[in-house]
Formats: C-alpha cells, structure tokens, sequence
C-alpha cells in the first residue's frame, strides 16, 4: 500500500523553505477571501503537477485535464473551508486522489487512450529509442499490461500500433482471418485498460 505522501509528494517536493511556506499560508488566506489573483496563482503553482498525476494513473489526455479542472473547481467552490494551517499542496493533492480513484472505479471511464500512449508503447517496443522521461510507474503499469497478453495477441498488438502494417498485411504474416486480427487486437485494447484500471486503483489506495 502506497500513502498519500509516497504518490504525492514526492513529486511536489515538499516545501522546506519558511518563505514558500509563508506563501502559501497567504495564498489560503487570500482564496478564503474570493480573491481571483490567489486562485490564478494556485492553478499556475499546481496545475501542470495535476495534470501529470492524473495522466501517469489515467493514461488519458481528456480525462486528465477534466479532473484538473473540476479538482480546481472543487477548490474555489469550497475556498471557505480552506484550513490556513494545513499545507494547501496536501489537501489539493488528497482531493485529487480521490477523484482519481473514482474515475477508475467507473467501469465506463475511458482510460488508457492509445493515441495517448503511443510514445511509451513504441518505447517499450522498441520502436521509440529517443531518451525521452516517462513517469517510470506508467511505464511499468502499462508494460506489466502489455507483458500479460497471450502471445499472439501482444504479437498482433504490437504489429498494429506500429503502424506498419494493415489488417490484411498482418493476417498473411500471421496465417490468420483479417476477423481473428481485428477481434484479437479489440480484446488486447481491452484487457490492457482492465489491468492498467486494477493496477492504477491499487497504486493509489
């Protein structure tokens, strides 16, 4: 089980300069207040750090930025009851969890994007040899998905996102019906999002 400070704030960098800290007691206090300048700041300090959170454990564009902007919204609409002596970084960042868990927890929600995770998946194929920095737990999530295919399927999944080659290039190469092509890569998409949810949820508990 991972606490909130081993997901969280390890990212954020705990703040251990009194001035930052000061700070962010004045931000509260100014959010508390209705102060519109104090909410910008608020979203310019964490915004981008949210955002990549909800990306690692979402693995989606869209549903990233939509808990963004509903964790801020959340934010303002509850602005009056701000603690001023709790860390706002802290309290921002349990909300998020939260959210985040309840997004995975609805079967509905269309996490694991593959247009959004083409690079860590031409990656870990081998395909993408940039040095680009991934989140090194997304990357592991989505590997131990991938990983757990049967072997025709990650050979046919493999094959299509490459984008190489079409369904009827891949059935020759492979002995098989465009239909078994198709019905196997839907069944990997599937199974891959169903293990990177359980994963995801587990992470964040």
């Amino acid at each position: 089980m991972f606490c909130i400070s081993h997901i969280f704030l390890r990212i954020l960098h705990p703040y251990r300069v009194s001035g930052i800290i000061m700070d962010d007691i004045l931000l509260v206090q100014q959010l508390k207040k209705g102060n519109q300048l104090a909410f910008t700041t608020l979203y310019k300090k964490y915004g981008a750090q949210a955002f990549a959170l909800s990306f690692k454990y979402l693995c989606s564009k869209e549903l990233a930025e939509d808990a963004v902007q509903n964790l801020f919204m959340k934010i303002w609409i509850k602005r009056e009851e701000l603690e001023e002596g709790r860390p706002i970084n802290r309290f921002l960042f349990t909300v998020l969890k939260n959210d985040l868990l309840n997004i995975l927890r609805d079967s509905k929600s269309n996490i694991f994007v593959l247009d959004d995770c083409l690079e860590i998946l031409n990656y870990l194929d081998g395909e993408d040899t940039d040095s680009q920095e991934f989140d090194q737990e997304q990357v592991e999530m989505i590997r131990s998905a991938v990983e757990q295919l049967s072997p025709q399927r990650k050979k046919i999944f493999s094959m299509k996102i490459s984008g190489k080659y079409s369904n009827q290039e891949i059935a020759n190469r492979l002995n098989l019906s465009i239909n078994t092509i198709k019905f196997q890569y839907s069944q990997s998409l599937k199974q891959i999002k169903k293990l990177v949810r359980e994963r995801a949820i587990m992470l964040l508990m």
